[in-house]
């Protein structure tokens, strides 16, 4: 998880004053608009050895830092690991 939380504040939000945790809220925060969102999409592939299905790419998996982590990038099998 730690990779990812750095990903996102030292590349999504490099220009940005505001930074995240694990918890804080991507999207209601203001802080993933839809261009940072594929650059978010695309890294997790790389670090998870796979290609997102489209029905994965939901709000619900990318809420916050700690959700991305849980559903893409744990050792426990998801549909991504079936592709």
């Amino acid at each position: 998880m730690n990779d990812l939380l750095d990903f996102v504040n030292e590349e999504l939000l490099r220009e940005s004053p505001t930074k995240v945790d694990a918890q804080t809220p991507l999207f209601e925060a203001g802080v993933i608009d839809s261009l940072k969102i594929l650059q978010l999409i695309a890294f997790v592939e790389v670090k998870s050895g796979g290609k997102l299905l489209d029905r994965e790419v939901v709000m619900e998996h990318f809420r916050t830092v700690e959700t991305i982590a849980r559903r893409f990038l744990s050792h426990e099998p998801s549909d991504h690991d079936r592709v």
